[in-house]
């Protein structure tokens, strides 16, 4: 049987320690640190705050930070930040990858 690649999204590392322990018991999990290679995802619903998801869902229906800043009213340095933040918390590189992930865990729709 192969594997599953699970990864952990987590508010704290305690929670992640905590998760990770008690999926560890099965045997055929194995754990990874990008959520774009795993198989599955087990996350915090709260990782995300509202401004972070609004930057991302923002980022995605209008394609460029000046455009998604300029129709949610807010900076196009605070966009940058928030979405900064959304993507170390979602353990990505891109903004792209931040999107798909956010999608995938049902943070935006």
């Amino acid at each position: 049987m192969k594997p599953v690649k699970v990864a952990v999204l987590m508010k704290t590392e305690k929670d992640t320690d905590y998760i990770c322990k008690l999926l560890s018991q099965g045997k055929a999990i194995v754990f990874c640190d990008s959520p774009i290679d795993a198989d599955a995802i087990v996350y915090d619903s709260e990782l995300l705050t509202n401004a972070e998801r609004e930057a991302l869902k923002a980022l995605a229906d209008y394609g460029s930070i000046k455009e998604a800043a300029s129709k949610i009213h807010k900076a196009e340095a605070t966009i940058k930040k928030q979405l900064c933040s959304a993507r170390k918390k979602l353990k990505v590189k891109t903004n792209i990858q931040a999107i798909v992930i956010a999608y995938r865990c049902g943070f935006i729709r």
